[in-house]
């Protein structure tokens, strides 16, 4: 077996002091930026807002509660927190398959502060119009979006859609559509859909039961809500952009909040992934290579909150995931999140850039200093 001889390569001109000194002044830089970081001034405007919100999401969820209790028992094993916004593995009115993961971390009244920061941070301020679209598949998201809109004021023109995914609100008879209903019922909520469809494929409920489509319409006409009813998936993606501008009355949209994975507002699938979670202003070209309700109010240069990746979102927000035990209001990351002073960061970040150019470039540092730098010698191998 022959035998190798192992060449280390750096710089010839660069002392080991000197590479130590380089790592301590980065290590320096990085512990000055993370310290001297300056409160969120979106969160210090919106604070009594956010707490606001985040109340109301917690009594909606009482009133809730012993409703769906009634309705069918909730189960503590999948719903720890016996909010009543946990469904079913499997209902006649089940779409697609849902993380149930995902629906418990969606438990917590503090998306709506959230909700507030996103809304905030797009420029919405009160007298706003705001186009949503909701499903079942996260009513406690849903109830989130809804209170924000409220407390800040806006005037949102919603369209929802009445099935759900896994573990959503699945439960026949006790709908996002039912629950809604029993909110504003309860003064809780005034807001209010104007048009609703099945869901699922197409938009029309082709993937579900005959008798899972007829328990949505059902909800739907219990609420009182008009109800859409496309030919097709180009259809329905019409219909409801053209609901948005006939409600919108020749105003601008501030900004279009979406709840979960709804095919008409972000595609098929390989369409669908192409639109972040989160506050968006643009998105990659694939995304617009089929008509959707997102990527139209992407083109006409409207903000766009995409409320899917919810144990992402929970993380960079810094809400917990699936908590078992009832998160309090003002509980969470969202309330005080801060941010980097941007121009000290920057100076820093090239102060290190300048020093690490002196090492590299000049014949050693300490000639450098004695002003005998010429610049430097290339590299050459040290064996």
């Amino acid at each position: 077996m022959k035998n190798y001889t192992k060449i280390y390569w750096r710089s010839s001109q660069v002392p080991t002091w000197g590479l130590v000194f380089l790592a301590l002044a980065a290590l320096a830089i990085f512990a000055i930026a993370e310290g001297v970081q300056k409160r969120d001034p979106v969160v210090e405007e919106n604070y009594a807002t956010m707490v606001t919100a985040s109340r109301t999401v917690r009594d909606a969820i009482e009133v809730l509660r012993p409703i769906r209790g009634q309705v069918q028992p909730i189960n503590p094993e999948f719903d720890p927190q016996r909010s009543g916004l946990i469904g079913t593995a499997s209902s006649i009115v089940t779409t697609t398959r849902g993380g149930l993961e995902s629906k418990q971390t969606s438990v917590n009244p503090n998306w709506a502060a959230v909700a507030v920061k996103l809304l905030a941070q797009a420029g919405v301020e009160e007298g706003d119009l705001v186009a949503v679209a909701v499903s079942g598949s996260f009513p406690g998201l849903n109830l989130a979006v809804y209170a924000a809109l409220e407390a800040m004021g806006a005037e949102p023109v919603i369209i929802a859609s009445g099935s759900s995914s896994q573990w959503g609100a699945n439960v026949p008879d006790m709908l996002w559509l039912d629950m809604e209903r029993e909110l504003r019922r309860a003064g809780i909520f005034s807001l209010k859909p104007i048009a609703a469809s099945i869901g699922g494929v197409e938009d029309r409920g082709i993937d579900l039961p005959q008798e899972g489509v007829a328990s949505v319409r059902r909800s739907i006409e219990r609420a009182d809500i008009r109800f859409l009813q496309p030919g097709s998936y180009q259809e329905a993606v019409a219909d409801r952009i053209a609901l948005y501008r006939e409600h919108s009355e020749g105003r601008k949209y501030a900004a279009f909040v979406n709840v979960g994975g709804g095919a008409t507002i972000v595609g098929p699938p390989g369409i669908d992934s192409q639109f972040r979670s989160g506050l968006q202003y643009n998105a990659p070209a694939r995304a617009f290579a089929v008509d959707t309700v997102m990527g139209y109010f992407l083109r006409e240069r409207v903000p766009v909150i995409h409320f899917i990746g919810v144990n992402n979102l929970a993380e960079r927000h810094g809400l917990p995931i699936a908590p078992e035990e009832v998160v309090p209001v003002g509980a969470g990351g969202v309330y005080t999140a801060s941010t980097y002073r941007r121009g000290l960061a920057l100076f820093l970040g090239l102060a290190l850039i300048g020093l690490t150019w002196l090492m590299v470039y000049s014949d050693g540092i300490g000639t450098f200093w004695r002003g005998k730098g010429k610049g430097g010698k290339g590299v050459r191998p040290m064996v």
